[in-house]
């Protein structure tokens, strides 16, 4: 037993690292969308919108699925379904077949918290349950430097062939599908079977802490997938303005290869960010998140080309820096009071409010662009990350009051 639970550890960061998005994909996304599937603004918004909707629609199905073939399967399926994904966003010669991809994407993210339970699982079983921090953090690094050279080389892959990039999402999506194969949940927790007469322990009375944490979760979450996908399309449309095609590909690959680098610096140290400001961090990195669309909106309006893309680059370098830490924090928080068996169904409801929200805002907002510039979404973006701020100080009361004992 501790011989597989301690390759899982090993293995854990470089599976993470290579299916926590679409490697490569997620540097020249909007260029690639946008020049190779000839996709307008509208369109490429609403692929994130209707694949959430359909998310929504599967998720429950899918927690019973999860539920039924236990953690160590569900992690394989979860890699199998980001490299279908990768392989329909690539081939696919139509909206229809890259929204497909896109619902594999975030059908595969579901599954995907299967691998954090079996994580936790295994750590208790070898008493290192403290270290589910540290391994985690050490899984976003892997992510965060993965990304961050991907970024040096992306546009330049792009402007080559615009299809090479996505070769190397389909084989970082291929290796992380074989790694699961070497990772196993030896816990009893693996996949947990009720009998029908202990069905009502099963049942989870929501509190409001965890109500409150569901709510923040799903309102900051979406506005840091829209604003790290819309405001880089954002600024690639102002650059566009002043630059051609090569040029603006290669200054989006600069700001993204900087905010890579940021959250490089994030990840390695968060750990020690964590343990000093732990509940402190549930307010500030919403502030930050805040402040990072302000720069991009504001940053738009600057007439000097230099200073206006300096600005809004450091507004999405500022995304790049919250998001990790801000999940992980969350995660640990609902670990730590919880029980074992409801882990994996508050998990999946805080996914779940995060794509309920999401498909909301990005329907709302491809209806806006139809009628208006990017720079009214931007704006509505700033003010429901103003109300995620309010949202989280109740939060950090909360916190402050006193935790949450294990019964919800």
């Amino acid at each position: 037993m501790n011989k597989n639970v301690n390759r899982f550890i090993r293995v854990f960061p470089w599976y993470s690292g290579l299916t926590a998005d679409l490697l490569f994909y997620i540097a020249i996304d909007t260029l690639f969308l946008t020049v190779v599937k000839n996709f307008s603004a509208a369109q490429i918004v609403s692929l994130a919108s209707f694949a959430q909707f359909a998310c929504i629609a599967l998720q429950f199905p899918i927690l019973f699925i999860i539920k039924r073939i236990g953690n160590t399967a569900s992690t394989r399926v979860g890699a199998i379904c980001l490299l279908l994904s990768a392989i329909l966003i690539t081939v696919g010669n139509n909206y229809y077949f890259v929204l497909l991809g896109r619902l594999f994407h975030d059908v595969a993210a579901i599954f995907k918290t299967a691998s954090f339970i079996a994580l936790e699982n295994n750590l208790d079983l070898i008493g290192k349950r403290r270290d589910f921090v540290r391994v985690r953090a050490s899984a976003n690094t892997v992510y965060a430097v993965l990304t961050m050279v991907i970024s040096f080389v992306a546009s330049y892959m792009f402007n080559l062939n615009h299809y090479l990039p996505m070769i190397g999402c389909i084989v970082a999506c291929a290796i992380g599908a074989i790694l699961t194969f070497l990772m196993k949940d030896c816990s009893d927790y693996n996949r947990i079977t009720y009998k029908k007469e202990n069905k009502e322990k099963v049942k989870i009375q929501y509190s409001k802490f965890i109500i409150m944490a569901i709510v923040v979760y799903a309102l900051f979450y979406p506005i840091v997938n829209n604003g790290q996908s819309d405001g880089k399309l954002f600024i690639q449309q102002q650059v566009l303005l002043d630059f051609n095609l090569d040029n603006t590909s290669l200054i989006i690959g600069a700001i993204v290869c900087v905010s890579r680098i940021i959250r490089v610096v994030s990840n390695i140290g968060f750990v020690k960010l964590y343990y000093k400001y732990q509940e402190k961090l549930g307010v500030v990195l919403p502030v930050m998140l805040s402040l990072s669309i302000a720069f991009m909106l504001f940053g738009s309006l600057i007439p000097q080309v230099f200073f206006k893309i300096i600005v809004m680059g450091i507004g999405y370098t500022i995304i790049l820096f919250a998001r990790d830490p801000f999940k992980l924090y969350m995660q640990d928080v609902i670990f730590e009071n919880t029980p074992k068996e409801q882990h994996q169904t508050l998990l999946t409801m805080l996914e779940f409010g995060v794509k309920i929200t999401t498909a909301g805002m990005g329907l709302g907002f491809s209806a806006i662009l139809i009628s208006y510039p990017m720079i009214v979404v931007m704006a509505l973006m700033l003010a429901i990350s103003i109300i995620d701020i309010v949202l989280s100080i109740k939060l950090y009361n909360m916190v402050l009051i006193g935790r949450p004992s294990s019964k919800i």
